[in-house]
C-alpha cells in the first residue's frame, strides 16, 4: 500500500493525472463508526477511506509551504507525511464530527500524535460511501528546553 500511495502522491504533486484519480486505503474501523454514530448519528457502515489527487494538491498548496506554516505554529506537510494517513485514521487518538465543509458535506476530524500532532479532515461522501481526504495539517510538538 505504501508504494502505491507514494507513486500516487508523486503523480498528484507533479500535476499529472494518474489513470485512477483516487486510491482506497481500506474500510472505516468499527470503533470510528460507533463513535461518530453515537455523536451525530452519521452511519459510516460499509464506508471506505479514500484519497484523491485533488486533496493532495490542496494540502500541498495550502499547507506545504514551510514559511507560511511556521507562522501558524505548524510545520509544512511533505509527501512523506501522506504515508501516515492510514495509521492516523485507523488508530486515532481523537476522532469527532467537525461540522460541514464549504460545499456542505459532513466532516470528520482525526488527530494523532506521532511526535507532532497530525490533524486529518475527511469528508463524508454518502453516495459513494467514502470518507475522503479533505485536508491535513501538522501542529509542531513543543520542544522541551534543556
Amino acid at each position: 500500500m505504501e508504494e502505491v500511495l507514494s507513486e500516487f502522491i508523486t503523480y498528484a504533486s507533479a500535476r499529472t493525472t494518474p489513470e485512477n484519480r483516487q486510491i482506497v486505503l481500506g474500510p472505516v474501523p468499527l470503533a470510528v463508526i460507533e463513535r461518530i454514530a453515537g455523536e451525530n448519528g452519521i452511519d459510516l457502515n460499509e464506508y471506505v477511506f479514500t484519497i484523491d489527487v485533488y486533496a493532495i494538491r490542496h494540502i500541498l498548496k495550502s499547507h506545504g509551504n514551510a514559511t507560511k506554516e511556521e507562522a501558524r505554529g505548524q510545520r509544512a506537510v511533505t509527501a512523506e507525511d501522506f504515508s501516515l494517513i492510514h495509521q492516523i485514521v485507523t488508530e486515532p487518538d481523537v476522532v469527532f464530527y467537525d461540522g460541514k465543509n464549504r460545499i456542505g458535506r459532513d466532516v470528520i476530524q482525526f488527530q494523532k500524535r506521532i511526535g507532532d500532532r497530525y490533524i486529518i479532515l475527511k469528508e463524508v461522501r454518502t453516495g459513494r460511501k467514502q470518507l475522503a481526504l479533505n485536508s491535513m495539517r501538522i501542529i509542531k510538538a513543543r520542544r522541551s528546553q534543556g
